[in-house]
This record gives structure tokens, C-alpha cells and sequence, in this order.
């Protein structure tokens, strides 16, 4: 399913389980307690488009993109480069600098 699309549809502007939970959420965010427009975040994807309550959570829009910041910043940090990412770096064949650039 493609979630750009999905999440721009009526689908999920209707979706009952994004209803229910913000009106569990009462008009407050759910981490900072703040009142405001609140969005739904995704705490998992696997059932995307068929969504539990317990699937999702309502934020503020500041609390939603620090959340979704982190857990992409997690996600990313468990990647550690491959060996032929660092061995193509001390292969003397390849240039480490720009040979177009002027030298003053």
C-alpha cells in the first residue's frame, strides 16, 4: 500500500480506530499534554490501512516529528557501513579529492 496516498485519502480520515484514538486523546497530546490540532502517529505499520487503536497515538504536530525524528534516527543508527563501503576508501586508484578543482 502506498502510505503517502493513504494517508491523503478518506480512507483514513475516517478510518474508526484514528477516530477513536483522537477522541481517547480528549484534545490533549498524548506525551506533552498539550492542547491543539492533533495528528496520528503509527506506532507500527503492520497493519497499515486496517489499523488497531493500539496501533496508533495522538500527538501535537511538534511531539509527532520529534517522535518520528527518533525512531528514524534509531533505525538508521543500527546500520554500521559494509567492508567494500571502507575497503573502496583505501584503494589508491581512486581519488580522494576533486582533480577538476583549481589549485591557488
Amino acid at each position: 500500500m502506498d502510505y503517502k496516498a493513504y494517508i491523503c485519502s478518506d480512507a483514513w480520515r475516517r478510518n474508526p480506530a484514528r477516530l477513536q484514538a483522537l477522541s481517547d486523546a480528549e484534545g490533549h497530546c498524548s506525551l506533552c499534554h498539550d492542547d491543539g490540532p492533533l495528528e496520528v502517529h503509527h506506532a507500527t505499520y503492520v497493519r497499515l490501512g486496517c489499523e488497531r487503536v493500539k496501533d496508533l497515538i495522538a500527538l501535537c504536530r511538534r511531539c509527532h516529528h520529534e517522535v518520528t525524528n527518533f525512531l528514524r534516527a534509531r533505525r538508521y543508527a543500527i546500520f554500521e557501513p559494509k567492508w567494500a563501503d571502507v575497503r573502496s576508501l583505501r584503494d589508491g586508484r581512486i581519488a580522494l579529492s576533486d582533480p577538476t578543482a583549481v589549485a591557488y
